[in-house]
Protein backbone atom coordinates (compact mmCIF):
# COMPACT_ATOMS: atom_id res chain seq x y z
CA UNK A 1 0.00 0.00 0.00
CA UNK A 2 2.60 2.08 0.92
CA UNK A 3 4.55 1.85 -1.91
CA UNK A 4 1.69 2.38 -4.34
CA UNK A 5 0.82 5.59 -2.70
CA UNK A 6 4.54 6.95 -3.12
CA UNK A 7 4.15 6.16 -7.28
CA UNK A 8 1.10 7.68 -7.21
CA UNK A 9 2.94 10.85 -5.30
CA UNK A 10 5.96 10.43 -7.60
CA UNK A 11 3.83 10.47 -11.14
CA UNK A 12 1.97 13.50 -9.88
CA UNK A 13 5.51 15.31 -8.81
CA UNK A 14 6.30 13.98 -12.43
CA UNK A 15 3.48 15.82 -14.31
CA UNK A 16 3.49 19.24 -12.35
CA UNK A 17 7.67 19.51 -13.45
CA UNK A 18 7.04 18.27 -17.39
CA UNK A 19 3.28 19.00 -18.19
CA UNK A 20 3.10 22.32 -19.41
CA UNK A 21 0.75 24.85 -17.81
CA UNK A 22 -1.89 26.51 -19.66
CA UNK A 23 -0.85 29.93 -20.67
CA UNK A 24 -4.85 31.15 -20.42
CA UNK A 25 -5.68 32.69 -17.35
CA UNK A 26 -9.24 33.91 -16.45
CA UNK A 27 -11.14 35.31 -13.45
CA UNK A 28 -14.67 34.45 -12.68
CA UNK A 29 -17.00 35.02 -9.73
CA UNK A 30 -20.23 33.11 -8.47
CA UNK A 31 -22.51 34.23 -5.37
CA UNK A 32 -24.69 31.01 -4.18
CA UNK A 33 -27.66 33.28 -4.39
CA UNK A 34 -29.26 36.39 -5.90
CA UNK A 35 -31.08 37.07 -3.20
CA UNK A 36 -30.87 37.73 0.47
CA UNK A 37 -32.23 38.99 3.32
CA UNK A 38 -30.39 41.80 5.61
CA UNK A 39 -29.70 38.65 7.84
CA UNK A 40 -28.20 36.47 5.83
CA UNK A 41 -24.47 35.19 4.96
CA UNK A 42 -24.07 34.42 1.41
CA UNK A 43 -21.17 32.76 0.03
CA UNK A 44 -19.26 33.97 -2.88
CA UNK A 45 -16.45 32.17 -4.44
CA UNK A 46 -14.24 33.71 -6.67
CA UNK A 47 -12.49 31.41 -9.32
CA UNK A 48 -8.71 31.40 -10.83
CA UNK A 49 -8.47 29.20 -13.42
CA UNK A 50 -4.82 28.27 -15.52
CA UNK A 51 -2.67 29.22 -12.37
CA UNK A 52 -1.76 27.42 -9.28
CA UNK A 53 -1.05 31.03 -7.66
CA UNK A 54 -1.65 34.46 -7.54
CA UNK A 55 0.61 37.50 -6.81
CA UNK A 56 -1.46 38.66 -4.00
CA UNK A 57 -5.45 37.74 -2.73
CA UNK A 58 -8.25 38.93 -4.78
CA UNK A 59 -9.43 42.51 -4.78
CA UNK A 60 -13.08 43.62 -4.48
CA UNK A 61 -15.12 46.18 -6.08
CA UNK A 62 -18.81 47.12 -5.14
CA UNK A 63 -18.56 45.95 -1.43
CA UNK A 64 -18.98 49.22 0.44
CA UNK A 65 -22.50 48.11 2.02
CA UNK A 66 -20.99 44.44 2.41
CA UNK A 67 -19.11 42.90 5.32
CA UNK A 68 -16.67 40.34 3.83
CA UNK A 69 -15.08 37.63 5.60
CA UNK A 70 -12.74 35.47 3.98
CA UNK A 71 -13.81 31.60 4.46
CA UNK A 72 -10.91 29.85 3.01
CA UNK A 73 -8.46 28.93 0.14
CA UNK A 74 -8.73 25.73 -2.37
CA UNK A 75 -6.79 24.08 -5.40
CA UNK A 76 -7.64 22.02 -8.49
CA UNK A 77 -5.44 20.17 -10.96
CA UNK A 78 -6.12 17.92 -13.62
CA UNK A 79 -4.36 16.97 -16.94
CA UNK A 80 -6.21 17.12 -19.89
CA UNK A 81 -4.09 15.65 -23.58
CA UNK A 82 -1.10 16.61 -22.04
CA UNK A 83 -2.29 19.88 -21.09
CA UNK A 84 -2.12 21.10 -16.97
CA UNK A 85 -5.43 22.56 -16.20
CA UNK A 86 -4.95 24.03 -12.58
CA UNK A 87 -6.50 27.11 -10.48
CA UNK A 88 -7.32 28.20 -7.21
CA UNK A 89 -10.82 28.80 -5.69
CA UNK A 90 -10.96 31.39 -2.97
CA UNK A 91 -13.69 31.61 -0.74
CA UNK A 92 -16.07 34.89 1.00
CA UNK A 93 -18.52 35.36 3.30
CA UNK A 94 -20.53 38.49 2.64
CA UNK A 95 -22.96 39.59 5.27
CA UNK A 96 -25.31 42.85 3.83
CA UNK A 97 -25.57 46.58 5.44
CA UNK A 98 -28.74 47.35 4.24
CA UNK A 99 -31.36 46.63 1.83
CA UNK A 100 -31.12 47.24 -1.73
CA UNK A 101 -29.33 45.70 -5.01
CA UNK A 102 -25.89 45.79 -5.16
CA UNK A 103 -23.70 45.08 -8.08
CA UNK A 104 -20.50 43.15 -6.86
CA UNK A 105 -17.75 43.13 -8.71
CA UNK A 106 -15.91 43.05 -10.65
CA UNK A 107 -12.99 41.07 -8.62
CA UNK A 108 -9.46 41.78 -9.54
CA UNK A 109 -6.44 39.55 -9.47
CA UNK A 110 -2.73 39.65 -10.12
CA UNK A 111 -0.89 36.58 -12.05
CA UNK A 112 2.34 37.28 -12.76
CA UNK A 113 2.32 40.62 -12.96
CA UNK A 114 -0.65 40.87 -14.86
CA UNK A 115 -4.50 42.02 -13.63
CA UNK A 116 -7.20 40.02 -14.61
CA UNK A 117 -10.94 41.04 -14.01
CA UNK A 118 -13.64 38.41 -13.13
CA UNK A 119 -17.45 38.70 -14.09
CA UNK A 120 -20.66 40.48 -12.05
CA UNK A 121 -23.07 40.02 -10.35
CA UNK A 122 -26.17 41.45 -9.10
CA UNK A 123 -27.27 40.65 -5.25
CA UNK A 124 -30.87 41.75 -3.92
CA UNK A 125 -31.09 42.47 -0.36
CA UNK A 126 -34.51 42.49 0.83
CA UNK A 127 -35.91 43.28 4.52
CA UNK A 128 -35.73 40.43 7.02
CA UNK A 129 -39.74 38.61 7.20
CA UNK A 130 -41.47 39.75 10.45
CA UNK A 131 -41.26 37.86 13.27
CA UNK A 132 -44.47 37.04 16.08
CA UNK A 133 -41.97 37.84 18.80
CA UNK A 134 -42.17 34.51 19.90
CA UNK A 135 -39.69 31.75 20.54
CA UNK A 136 -40.49 29.54 17.48
CA UNK A 137 -37.99 26.35 19.18
CA UNK A 138 -35.02 24.93 17.19
CA UNK A 139 -36.83 23.72 14.16
CA UNK A 140 -39.36 24.99 12.27
CA UNK A 141 -40.23 25.86 8.64
CA UNK A 142 -41.42 29.32 7.09
CA UNK A 143 -43.28 29.94 3.30
CA UNK A 144 -43.17 33.27 1.11
CA UNK A 145 -44.40 33.76 -2.43
CA UNK A 146 -42.55 37.00 -4.08
CA UNK A 147 -46.26 38.73 -4.98
CA UNK A 148 -49.41 37.72 -4.03
CA UNK A 149 -51.33 39.17 -7.05
CA UNK A 150 -50.20 37.72 -10.40
CA UNK A 151 -51.88 37.05 -14.17
CA UNK A 152 -53.06 33.94 -15.61
CA UNK A 153 -49.71 32.19 -16.72
CA UNK A 154 -47.56 34.58 -14.62
CA UNK A 155 -45.21 33.07 -12.35
CA UNK A 156 -44.65 33.81 -8.64
CA UNK A 157 -41.85 32.42 -6.53
CA UNK A 158 -42.95 30.28 -3.85
CA UNK A 159 -39.41 29.93 -1.30
CA UNK A 160 -39.54 27.58 1.79
CA UNK A 161 -37.17 28.11 4.24
CA UNK A 162 -35.85 25.31 7.02
CA UNK A 163 -34.47 27.16 10.34
CA UNK A 164 -32.84 24.43 12.65
CA UNK A 165 -30.90 24.68 14.94
CA UNK A 166 -29.95 20.75 15.44
CA UNK A 167 -28.17 18.47 12.66
CA UNK A 168 -31.12 17.08 10.35
CA UNK A 169 -30.87 14.54 7.71
CA UNK A 170 -32.91 12.71 5.10
CA UNK A 171 -35.13 15.42 4.38
CA UNK A 172 -38.33 15.32 2.07
CA UNK A 173 -41.02 17.26 1.45
CA UNK A 174 -44.48 17.45 0.33
CA UNK A 175 -46.14 20.22 -1.45
CA UNK A 176 -50.17 21.01 -1.27
CA UNK A 177 -51.36 19.42 -4.95
CA UNK A 178 -53.87 22.51 -5.72
CA UNK A 179 -55.41 22.31 -9.41
CA UNK A 180 -54.96 24.92 -12.01
CA UNK A 181 -51.33 26.07 -9.82
CA UNK A 182 -48.25 24.25 -11.06
CA UNK A 183 -45.28 24.06 -8.97
CA UNK A 184 -41.64 23.92 -10.90
CA UNK A 185 -38.64 23.35 -8.89
CA UNK A 186 -35.84 26.64 -9.24
CA UNK A 187 -32.60 25.08 -9.04
CA UNK A 188 -31.23 22.83 -6.06
CA UNK A 189 -31.85 23.42 -2.65
CA UNK A 190 -28.67 25.97 -1.27
CA UNK A 191 -27.56 26.22 2.65
CA UNK A 192 -26.70 28.98 4.50
CA UNK A 193 -26.86 30.72 7.92
CA UNK A 194 -29.35 33.40 9.15
CA UNK A 195 -30.67 35.17 12.35
CA UNK A 196 -34.60 34.83 13.17
CA UNK A 197 -35.71 36.42 16.46
CA UNK A 198 -31.91 37.48 17.34
CA UNK A 199 -31.36 33.62 17.16
CA UNK A 200 -28.37 31.98 15.11
CA UNK A 201 -29.91 29.39 12.26
CA UNK A 202 -28.79 27.04 9.59
CA UNK A 203 -31.33 27.35 6.34
CA UNK A 204 -31.95 25.10 3.85
CA UNK A 205 -34.16 27.15 1.02
CA UNK A 206 -36.18 25.68 -1.61
CA UNK A 207 -37.62 27.94 -4.24
CA UNK A 208 -40.35 26.96 -6.49
CA UNK A 209 -42.21 29.06 -9.63
CA UNK A 210 -45.91 28.59 -9.14
CA UNK A 211 -47.65 28.67 -12.58
CA UNK A 212 -51.44 29.63 -12.40
CA UNK A 213 -53.77 28.57 -15.36
CA UNK A 214 -57.26 30.13 -14.27
CA UNK A 215 -57.99 32.92 -12.56
CA UNK A 216 -59.55 33.80 -9.14
CA UNK A 217 -58.66 33.58 -5.32
CA UNK A 218 -56.55 30.44 -4.78
CA UNK A 219 -55.45 29.11 -1.42
CA UNK A 220 -52.21 27.22 -1.27
CA UNK A 221 -52.30 25.25 2.24
CA UNK A 222 -49.40 24.46 4.01
CA UNK A 223 -46.01 22.66 2.48
CA UNK A 224 -44.96 19.75 5.01
CA UNK A 225 -41.14 18.58 5.68
CA UNK A 226 -40.07 15.79 7.33
CA UNK A 227 -36.54 14.54 8.12
CA UNK A 228 -34.83 12.37 10.43
CA UNK A 229 -33.10 15.19 14.01
CA UNK A 230 -30.37 13.71 15.29
CA UNK A 231 -30.50 13.71 19.23
CA UNK A 232 -27.23 13.49 21.28
CA UNK A 233 -27.48 10.61 23.68
CA UNK A 234 -27.27 12.01 27.46
CA UNK A 235 -24.38 10.83 29.77
CA UNK A 236 -24.92 9.52 32.83
CA UNK A 237 -21.65 8.14 33.77
CA UNK A 238 -18.47 9.87 32.75
CA UNK A 239 -15.80 7.30 33.05
CA UNK A 240 -17.84 4.37 31.26
CA UNK A 241 -19.07 6.82 28.30
CA UNK A 242 -15.46 7.91 27.12
CA UNK A 243 -15.87 4.71 25.29
CA UNK A 244 -16.30 5.47 21.38
CA UNK A 245 -19.03 2.74 21.08
CA UNK A 246 -21.69 4.48 23.53
CA UNK A 247 -20.56 8.23 22.39
CA UNK A 248 -23.01 8.42 19.63
CA UNK A 249 -26.39 10.38 18.90
CA UNK A 250 -29.88 8.29 17.88
CA UNK A 251 -32.32 10.26 15.30
CA UNK A 252 -36.19 10.31 15.34
CA UNK A 253 -38.13 11.36 12.64
CA UNK A 254 -40.08 14.90 13.05
CA UNK A 255 -42.40 17.00 10.73
CA UNK A 256 -42.54 20.70 9.91
CA UNK A 257 -45.18 22.50 8.32
CA UNK A 258 -45.14 26.00 7.13
CA UNK A 259 -47.62 28.66 6.64
CA UNK A 260 -51.25 28.79 4.44
CA UNK A 261 -50.54 31.35 1.69
CA UNK A 262 -53.15 32.91 -0.89
CA UNK A 263 -52.29 33.95 -4.28
CA UNK A 264 -54.89 36.33 -6.35
CA UNK A 265 -54.83 35.38 -9.76
CA UNK A 266 -56.20 38.30 -11.43
CA UNK A 267 -57.59 37.07 -15.46
CA UNK A 268 -55.47 38.78 -18.94
CA UNK A 269 -57.48 41.88 -19.92
CA UNK A 270 -59.55 41.73 -22.51
CA UNK A 271 -58.59 45.18 -24.39
CA UNK A 272 -56.06 45.39 -26.92
CA UNK A 273 -55.75 41.47 -27.02
CA UNK A 274 -53.88 40.14 -30.77
CA UNK A 275 -56.28 37.72 -32.44
CA UNK A 276 -53.06 35.58 -32.55
CA UNK A 277 -52.59 36.14 -28.89
CA UNK A 278 -50.49 32.59 -27.98
CA UNK A 279 -50.87 32.79 -24.11
CA UNK A 280 -47.24 34.27 -23.87
CA UNK A 281 -46.72 36.20 -20.71
CA UNK A 282 -43.75 37.83 -18.98
CA UNK A 283 -41.21 39.55 -20.87
CA UNK A 284 -39.47 38.61 -24.24
CA UNK A 285 -37.26 40.83 -27.07
CA UNK A 286 -36.94 39.25 -30.48
CA UNK A 287 -33.34 39.60 -32.84
CA UNK A 288 -32.72 38.13 -36.18
CA UNK A 289 -29.97 37.89 -38.59
CA UNK A 290 -29.58 36.92 -42.03
CA UNK A 291 -26.01 35.57 -43.74
CA UNK A 292 -24.92 35.70 -45.34
CA UNK A 293 -26.16 38.76 -47.18
CA UNK A 294 -24.41 38.02 -50.16
CA UNK A 295 -24.34 34.66 -52.43
CA UNK A 296 -25.02 33.13 -55.91
CA UNK A 297 -27.61 31.46 -57.69
CA UNK A 298 -28.39 28.34 -56.67
CA UNK A 299 -26.72 29.20 -53.40
CA UNK A 300 -28.82 29.50 -49.68
CA UNK A 301 -28.88 32.09 -47.26
CA UNK A 302 -30.09 30.97 -43.21
CA UNK A 303 -32.30 33.58 -41.74
CA UNK A 304 -32.47 32.76 -37.87
CA UNK A 305 -34.89 34.18 -35.39
CA UNK A 306 -34.53 33.89 -31.33
CA UNK A 307 -36.77 34.86 -28.94
CA UNK A 308 -36.26 35.21 -25.72
CA UNK A 309 -37.47 36.31 -22.05
CA UNK A 310 -38.77 35.52 -18.78
CA UNK A 311 -42.22 34.26 -18.05
CA UNK A 312 -43.97 31.44 -19.55
CA UNK A 313 -41.49 29.71 -22.15
CA UNK A 314 -42.63 27.18 -23.42
CA UNK A 315 -45.84 29.36 -24.91
CA UNK A 316 -43.25 30.70 -27.80
CA UNK A 317 -44.83 30.23 -30.88
CA UNK A 318 -43.16 29.11 -34.55
CA UNK A 319 -43.20 32.21 -35.96
CA UNK A 320 -44.44 31.45 -39.79
CA UNK A 321 -44.66 33.99 -42.85
CA UNK A 322 -45.40 33.80 -46.28
CA UNK A 323 -43.12 32.34 -48.62
CA UNK A 324 -41.68 35.74 -50.62
CA UNK A 325 -41.91 35.80 -54.81
CA UNK A 326 -38.53 33.54 -56.39
CA UNK A 327 -37.80 32.40 -53.10
CA UNK A 328 -38.14 28.79 -51.53
CA UNK A 329 -37.87 28.30 -48.09
CA UNK A 330 -36.75 25.12 -45.80
CA UNK A 331 -37.72 25.68 -42.08
CA UNK A 332 -35.48 23.57 -39.32
CA UNK A 333 -36.80 21.84 -36.66
CA UNK A 334 -36.73 25.21 -33.36
CA UNK A 335 -34.75 24.71 -30.61
CA UNK A 336 -36.37 25.41 -26.88
CA UNK A 337 -34.35 26.32 -24.17
CA UNK A 338 -35.56 26.45 -20.65
CA UNK A 339 -33.39 28.20 -17.65
CA UNK A 340 -34.92 27.52 -14.09
CA UNK A 341 -32.81 29.97 -11.67
CA UNK A 342 -33.82 32.20 -8.53
CA UNK A 343 -35.36 34.83 -10.33
CA UNK A 344 -37.70 32.01 -11.83
CA UNK A 345 -38.42 30.39 -15.43
CA UNK A 346 -36.50 31.42 -18.74
CA UNK A 347 -35.15 30.96 -21.71
CA UNK A 348 -35.31 31.21 -25.38
CA UNK A 349 -36.21 30.01 -28.77
CA UNK A 350 -34.35 29.34 -32.20
CA UNK A 351 -35.92 29.26 -35.33
CA UNK A 352 -34.31 28.79 -38.69
CA UNK A 353 -35.10 29.28 -42.92
CA UNK A 354 -32.81 27.97 -45.25
CA UNK A 355 -33.42 30.92 -48.63
CA UNK A 356 -33.40 29.63 -51.71
CA UNK A 357 -33.66 32.42 -54.59
CA UNK A 358 -34.80 31.07 -57.74
CA UNK A 359 -32.97 34.40 -59.82
CA UNK A 360 -30.73 36.91 -59.29
CA UNK A 361 -31.43 40.10 -57.81
CA UNK A 362 -31.87 42.03 -54.66
CA UNK A 363 -34.69 40.47 -51.87
CA UNK A 364 -36.10 42.17 -48.92
CA UNK A 365 -37.58 40.13 -46.17
CA UNK A 366 -40.67 40.72 -44.22
CA UNK A 367 -40.56 41.62 -40.12
CA UNK A 368 -41.63 38.47 -38.56
CA UNK A 369 -44.05 39.68 -35.28
CA UNK A 370 -44.85 38.22 -32.10
CA UNK A 371 -47.70 39.30 -29.37
CA UNK A 372 -47.32 38.43 -25.44
CA UNK A 373 -48.70 40.06 -22.51
CA UNK A 374 -46.16 42.23 -20.59
CA UNK A 375 -46.94 42.06 -16.82
CA UNK A 376 -44.55 44.65 -15.92
CA UNK A 377 -46.17 47.56 -18.51
CA UNK A 378 -49.89 45.70 -17.34
CA UNK A 379 -50.12 45.65 -21.27
CA UNK A 380 -49.87 43.44 -25.10
CA UNK A 381 -47.02 44.33 -26.92
CA UNK A 382 -46.05 43.06 -30.24
CA UNK A 383 -42.34 42.85 -31.02
CA UNK A 384 -40.74 42.06 -34.38
CA UNK A 385 -37.46 41.45 -36.27
CA UNK A 386 -35.89 43.74 -38.18
CA UNK A 387 -36.03 44.38 -41.70
CA UNK A 388 -33.51 42.27 -43.50
CA UNK A 389 -32.36 42.22 -47.15
CA UNK A 390 -29.27 40.15 -49.14
CA UNK A 391 -28.35 40.14 -52.56
CA UNK A 392 -28.24 37.52 -55.26
CA UNK A 393 -25.52 37.12 -58.11
CA UNK A 394 -25.47 35.55 -61.16
CA UNK A 395 -23.41 32.14 -60.85
CA UNK A 396 -20.91 30.79 -62.86
CA UNK A 397 -20.96 30.45 -66.48
CA UNK A 398 -20.16 26.82 -67.65
CA UNK A 399 -17.03 26.33 -69.31
CA UNK A 400 -18.27 25.19 -73.14
CA UNK A 401 -15.86 23.88 -75.66
CA UNK A 402 -16.36 22.58 -79.17
CA UNK A 403 -15.56 19.00 -79.83
CA UNK A 404 -14.88 16.78 -82.39
CA UNK A 405 -17.27 13.75 -83.05
CA UNK A 406 -15.03 12.12 -85.85
CA UNK A 407 -17.69 9.43 -86.13
CA UNK A 408 -19.73 12.03 -88.38
CA UNK A 409 -17.34 14.22 -88.93
CA UNK A 410 -19.23 17.47 -86.90
CA UNK A 411 -18.72 19.59 -83.96
CA UNK A 412 -20.79 19.73 -81.03
CA UNK A 413 -20.61 21.43 -77.91
CA UNK A 414 -19.55 19.81 -74.72
CA UNK A 415 -18.26 20.20 -71.00
CA UNK A 416 -14.75 20.02 -71.40
CA UNK A 417 -13.69 16.58 -70.24
CA UNK A 418 -9.91 16.20 -67.87
CA UNK A 419 -7.51 13.77 -69.31
CA UNK A 420 -6.92 10.53 -66.86
CA UNK A 421 -3.95 10.63 -65.26
CA UNK A 422 -2.71 7.66 -63.58
CA UNK A 423 -1.76 8.69 -60.08
CA UNK A 424 0.06 5.18 -59.14
CA UNK A 425 -0.34 1.48 -58.12
CA UNK A 426 -1.50 -0.69 -55.55
CA UNK A 427 1.22 -1.02 -53.00
CA UNK A 428 0.50 -4.73 -52.57
CA UNK A 429 0.03 -7.42 -55.63
CA UNK A 430 -2.95 -9.04 -56.71
CA UNK A 431 -2.58 -12.49 -56.89
CA UNK A 432 -4.38 -14.65 -59.08
CA UNK A 433 -4.17 -18.10 -57.37
CA UNK A 434 -4.12 -19.74 -53.99
CA UNK A 435 -0.69 -21.31 -54.17
CA UNK A 436 1.10 -17.79 -54.03
CA UNK A 437 -0.43 -17.56 -50.38
CA UNK A 438 1.86 -20.42 -48.90
CA UNK A 439 5.16 -18.82 -50.01
CA UNK A 440 6.95 -16.76 -47.37
CA UNK A 441 3.81 -16.85 -45.12
CA UNK A 442 4.63 -16.05 -41.44
CA UNK A 443 1.48 -18.49 -40.06
CA UNK A 444 1.72 -21.91 -41.43
CA UNK A 445 0.12 -24.98 -40.39
CA UNK A 446 2.22 -26.73 -38.31
CA UNK A 447 4.29 -23.81 -37.23
CA UNK A 448 5.12 -22.27 -33.94
CA UNK A 449 3.19 -18.94 -34.74
CA UNK A 450 0.47 -21.00 -35.98
CA UNK A 451 0.15 -22.75 -32.94
CA UNK A 452 0.45 -19.75 -31.08
CA UNK A 453 -1.89 -17.48 -32.55
CA UNK A 454 -5.04 -20.05 -32.54
CA UNK A 455 -3.96 -22.03 -29.50
CA UNK A 456 -2.87 -19.30 -27.24
CA UNK A 457 -5.87 -17.26 -26.47
CA UNK A 458 -7.62 -20.36 -25.19
CA UNK A 459 -4.39 -20.95 -22.73
CA UNK A 460 -4.10 -17.69 -21.74
CA UNK A 461 -8.01 -17.59 -21.00
CA UNK A 462 -7.88 -21.12 -19.42
CA UNK A 463 -5.33 -19.89 -17.13
CA UNK A 464 -7.19 -16.98 -16.48
CA UNK A 465 -10.22 -18.27 -15.15
CA UNK A 466 -7.97 -21.18 -12.89
CA UNK A 467 -6.52 -18.11 -11.13
CA UNK A 468 -10.12 -16.19 -10.51
CA UNK A 469 -11.55 -19.38 -9.09
CA UNK A 470 -8.47 -20.44 -7.23
CA UNK A 471 -8.59 -16.70 -5.49
CA UNK A 472 -12.29 -16.61 -4.97
CA UNK A 473 -12.00 -20.36 -2.92
CA UNK A 474 -8.68 -18.46 -1.31
CA UNK A 475 -11.00 -15.51 -0.42
CA UNK A 476 -14.02 -17.81 0.77
CA UNK A 477 -11.08 -19.41 2.59
CA UNK A 478 -10.11 -16.26 4.12
CA UNK A 479 -13.75 -15.20 5.37
CA UNK A 480 -14.43 -18.56 6.77
CA UNK A 481 -11.35 -18.42 9.12
CA UNK A 482 -12.28 -14.97 10.25
CA UNK A 483 -15.27 -15.72 10.97
CA UNK A 484 -14.08 -18.71 12.99
CA UNK A 485 -11.52 -16.75 15.23
CA UNK A 486 -14.29 -14.02 16.13
CA UNK A 487 -16.85 -16.57 17.38
CA UNK A 488 -14.13 -18.03 19.50
CA UNK A 489 -12.95 -15.15 20.59
CA UNK A 490 -16.70 -13.81 21.48
CA UNK A 491 -16.75 -17.26 23.19
CA UNK A 492 -13.81 -16.87 25.71
CA UNK A 493 -14.64 -13.94 26.55
CA UNK A 494 -18.18 -15.03 27.97
CA UNK A 495 -16.67 -17.55 29.77
CA UNK A 496 -14.77 -15.10 31.92
CA UNK A 497 -15.44 -14.30 35.37
CA UNK A 498 -17.06 -11.49 36.71
CA UNK A 499 -17.76 -9.91 32.83
CA UNK A 500 -19.50 -6.56 33.21
CA UNK A 501 -22.49 -5.72 30.90
CA UNK A 502 -20.42 -2.76 29.38
CA UNK A 503 -17.88 -5.43 28.61
CA UNK A 504 -19.58 -8.04 27.06
CA UNK A 505 -21.81 -5.59 25.06
CA UNK A 506 -18.18 -4.37 23.59
CA UNK A 507 -17.32 -7.66 22.97
CA UNK A 508 -20.18 -8.05 20.85
CA UNK A 509 -19.99 -5.11 18.68
CA UNK A 510 -16.20 -6.82 18.25
CA UNK A 511 -17.87 -10.06 17.26
CA UNK A 512 -20.20 -8.76 14.80
CA UNK A 513 -17.72 -6.18 13.19
CA UNK A 514 -15.03 -8.81 12.19
CA UNK A 515 -17.74 -11.23 11.23
CA UNK A 516 -18.93 -9.40 8.89
CA UNK A 517 -16.63 -6.96 8.15
CA UNK A 518 -18.17 -3.92 8.93
CA UNK A 519 -16.87 -0.77 10.43
CA UNK A 520 -19.90 0.58 12.48
CA UNK A 521 -18.57 1.64 15.74
CA UNK A 522 -21.74 2.74 17.36
CA UNK A 523 -24.16 -0.31 16.51
CA UNK A 524 -27.39 -0.61 17.82
CA UNK A 525 -29.64 -3.59 18.73
CA UNK A 526 -31.80 -2.84 15.53
CA UNK A 527 -29.36 -2.50 13.77
CA UNK A 528 -27.24 -5.73 14.90
CA UNK A 529 -30.71 -7.48 14.30
CA UNK A 530 -31.08 -6.42 10.79
CA UNK A 531 -27.76 -7.08 9.75
CA UNK A 532 -28.38 -10.88 11.20
CA UNK A 533 -31.36 -11.39 9.42
CA UNK A 534 -29.90 -9.71 5.91
CA UNK A 535 -27.46 -12.48 6.56
CA UNK A 536 -29.41 -15.05 5.93
CA UNK A 537 -30.13 -15.40 10.16
CA UNK A 538 -33.44 -16.97 11.66
CA UNK A 539 -35.97 -14.55 12.71
CA UNK A 540 -36.31 -16.06 15.76
CA UNK A 541 -32.82 -15.52 17.02
CA UNK A 542 -32.26 -12.38 15.59
CA UNK A 543 -34.86 -10.84 17.54
CA UNK A 544 -33.25 -12.69 21.01
CA UNK A 545 -29.83 -10.83 19.81
CA UNK A 546 -31.49 -7.83 19.65
CA UNK A 547 -33.42 -8.44 23.44
CA UNK A 548 -29.67 -9.26 24.78
CA UNK A 549 -28.30 -5.91 22.94
CA UNK A 550 -31.43 -4.02 24.54
CA UNK A 551 -30.88 -5.62 28.03
CA UNK A 552 -27.26 -4.41 27.78
CA UNK A 553 -27.61 -0.89 26.60
CA UNK A 554 -30.25 -0.50 29.69
CA UNK A 555 -28.06 -1.62 32.28
CA UNK A 556 -25.14 0.58 30.75
CA UNK A 557 -28.05 3.93 30.79
CA UNK A 558 -29.65 3.08 34.19
CA UNK A 559 -25.57 3.59 35.46
CA UNK A 560 -25.51 -0.46 35.75
CA UNK A 561 -23.02 -1.07 33.12
CA UNK A 562 -19.87 -2.14 35.25
CA UNK A 563 -21.60 -4.73 37.67
CA UNK A 564 -21.24 -8.51 37.19
CA UNK A 565 -23.48 -9.56 33.56
CA UNK A 566 -25.42 -13.05 33.71
CA UNK A 567 -25.76 -12.93 29.96
CA UNK A 568 -22.65 -14.25 29.03
CA UNK A 569 -23.17 -18.03 28.30
CA UNK A 570 -26.71 -17.16 27.03
CA UNK A 571 -24.80 -14.90 24.36
CA UNK A 572 -22.40 -17.06 23.58
CA UNK A 573 -25.31 -20.50 22.80
CA UNK A 574 -26.62 -17.94 20.37
CA UNK A 575 -23.38 -16.95 18.58
CA UNK A 576 -22.88 -20.45 18.06
CA UNK A 577 -26.62 -20.48 16.79
CA UNK A 578 -25.74 -18.04 14.46
CA UNK A 579 -22.64 -19.86 13.22
CA UNK A 580 -24.80 -22.58 12.15
CA UNK A 581 -27.62 -20.79 10.36
CA UNK A 582 -25.41 -18.17 8.58
CA UNK A 583 -22.81 -21.08 7.45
Amino acid sequence: MKRSVLVLLALFQFMLIFCPARADVSVSMRLDREEATIADSISMVVSIAGARESDSPPVFKGMEDLDVTQGGTSSRFEVINGQVNSGIDYTFFLQPKKTGTFEIGPVEVTVDGKTYRSNTATLTVVKQPESSGTDRGPLFLTARLSSIKVYVEEQSIYTLKLYHQTRVSNISLDLPEIEHLTFRQLGKPIEYQSFYNGRSYDVVEVRYALIPSEEGICGIEPSRMKMTVAQPMRRSHRGFFDDPFFSFSTGRTMAVISEPLELNVLPLPGKGKPSDFSGLVGNFKINSKLEPNKIKAGESATLTVLVSGSGNVNRIPDLKWPEPDHIKIYADEPVLKVKEDAKGLSGSKTMKWALVPEKEGRYKISPLTLNFFDTKAHRYREIETSRLSFSVLPGEVKQIQASTDYSNGQKIEGHVKKAVKELGHDILPIHTSIKDLGKGSIVRPGGLVFWFVFIGPFFIYAVVFLGLKLGKKSDRSLATLTAKKAAKKFIRKCRQDGLSSSDLALSFRTYLNERFDLSLGSLTSEEAAEILKSEGADLDTARKIQSILKGLEDAVYTGKGQKACALGEGASQLVRQIEKEIR
